[in-house]
């Protein structure tokens, strides 16, 4: 049960961030502005995150946080290469992209202090 609440979140995790990247899309100021969208991004996968987690650990589970981390790249990741690189990327530059991962890495980090004060 533990395992499939991680990736029931991480499915959701991966929706919020889709969402806010389809709303990026389409804001003009924003077309074009690669570095810009990606500053938004990361500041915003922060509180996306956080609220994630928490909702993991409502129930008191005692999975790692880094393991929870984990899963919910893993869980993105999948979708992503199913829909994301598929139709709005390519596999190429999606993956050679240093801020996509800077963005694994800050999802590990926050879901891990997550876990670490949801104890």
């Amino acid at each position: 049960m533990r395992l499939l609440r991680a990736i029931l979140l991480g499915i959701l995790l991966w929706i919020l961030i889709f969402v806010e990247w389809m709303i990026m899309m389409f804001i003009p100021e924003l077309q074009g502005q690669f570095y810009l969208q990606w500053l938004i991004h990361l500041v915003l996968l922060l509180p996306l995150t956080i609220l994630v987690a928490r909702i993991y650990y409502i129930k008191k589970d005692r999975l790692n946080g880094l393991l929870l981390g984990l899963i919910f790249i893993i869980i993105g990741t999948i979708l992503d290469l199913i829909i994301t690189a598929p139709f709005f990327t390519g596999y190429g530059p999606y993956y050679s992209n240093i801020l996509l991962w800077f963005g694994f890495l800050e999802v590990l980090v926050v879901s891990w202090v997550v876990g670490i004060f949801s104890r």
